[in-house]
């Protein structure tokens, strides 16, 4: 059965086929529903393949923004009130309130990259709109960025590069450690966490998992057991997916932190307000362990900054999310998502009121 849903005093919206059906002398017409794409040209090269643009011209009525450059909000708000569908990614503007009352066609929204806390009004919801959020495909290339930091401070690469450069050969005593059948600590049960759990299969890892909202049922589907913070910052490899939330701001006290076991490897992909950074450099500045970072408290990290020249801290500048291939299937994903929820079949990408406390 095709639900139609009032879309104005002479549109009907039939979200099951995607369309509007428009009042004419001669009856109801077909009618794609009006999308804004905000991303500029420059942008959606980046997140928008050809298949993509394709797609949204199959199934909806497109409005492409040709301006050069972002939309800010006025421009937003000028062009709001005719649309029915907005598709958006980084660099596009906050959807506030005020806009809300004048979109009053507006069913879905689509976010082509991660968190959309910034960028709608939780009473979004309340209004009916879909929100969809790309962030769980860029789970995978942060899921891929942990598995390779860690097999790489393991097997203590930087070191040996560093050693070869210099024109020295072996460095006496240092050995790396194999993955395989090692106990992994995961700190929360996020999108990123589960991307990176499901790439550790292979290596037959004992894997445990804090995160207070987690089921012990729905743990042991990850192939995982709950654990305490405690337990898991006691274990040999540490991985924090905790989003930026205000329980989770310097959750990693300097106690924890002095849990680490010597010759650890901790990664953060998350956040950096998260740990309790003057002590954790209290921590990391002992040698004591190793860690892969790829956030910080203050972005970009400061010049000066003293964690540049440690040697037991394998550092990228917040680039875990980012790869080719990620980043082209966001705007993709998310339509295909969109077109499943006017379909009313089941979403993959769809974020709710019930999920809004606890999302990055």
């Amino acid at each position: 059965m095709v639900a139609l849903n009032l879309c104005g005093p002479v549109r009907l919206c039939s979200f099951k086929l995607g369309i509007c059906l428009r009042k004419t002398e001669g009856g109801l017409s077909a009618m794609k529903l009006k999308t804004l794409v905000l991303s500029p040209q420059s942008r959606l090269d980046e997140v928008c393949s050809e298949a993509c643009r394709a797609r949204i011209n199959e199934y909806f009525e497109p409005v492409w923004n040709e301006t050069g450059r972002d939309y800010t909000q006025a421009e937003l708000s000028e062009r709001i009130a005719e649309a029915e569908v907005i598709i958006t990614s980084w660099g596009s503007p906050s959807l506030t309130d005020e806009m809300l009352e004048k979109a009053v066609k507006l069913r879905a929204v689509g976010h082509a990259a991660g968190t959309v806390k910034n960028l709608v009004p939780k009473q979004i919801f309340a209004q009916g709109v879909k929100v969809f959020s790309a962030a769980p495909r860029i789970a995978l290339s942060v899921g891929e960025y942990c598995l390779a930091a860690l097999l790489t401070t393991l097997r203590h690469l930087p070191e040996f590069d560093s050693t070869m450069r210099d024109g020295k050969w072996k460095i006496a005593g240092l050995k790396g450690r194999e993955l395989t059948g090692s106990t992994v600590g995961i700190i929360s049960a996020s999108s990123t966490a589960r991307a990176f759990i499901k790439l550790l299969a292979p290596f037959q890892v004992n894997v445990r998992i804090y995160d207070p909202y987690l089921s012990e049922e729905a743990a042991a589907r990850l192939n995982a057991k709950r654990a305490t913070l405690e337990e898991v910052m006691s274990c040999p490899i540490i991985s924090v997916h905790a989003p930026k939330l205000p329980a989770t701001e310097r959750m990693l006290t300097r106690e924890l932190l002095a849990l680490i076991p010597d010759g650890a490897v901790f990664i953060n992909s998350s956040r950096g307000p998260v740990v309790d950074e003057q002590a954790f450099m209290e921590e990391l500045q002992s040698g004591r362990f190793f860690a892969a970072l790829d956030v910080f408290e203050k972005e970009p990290l400061a010049v000066d900054h003293p964690i540049r020249s440690l040697p037991n801290v394998l550092l990228s500048p917040h680039i875990a999310g980012a790869s080719v291939q990620g980043h082209l299937a966001l705007m993709e994903e998310v339509v295909e998502d969109i077109i499943r929820g006017l379909q009313e079949e089941k979403t993959m990408y769809e974020v709710n009121e019930k999920m809004w406390e606890v999302m990055a």
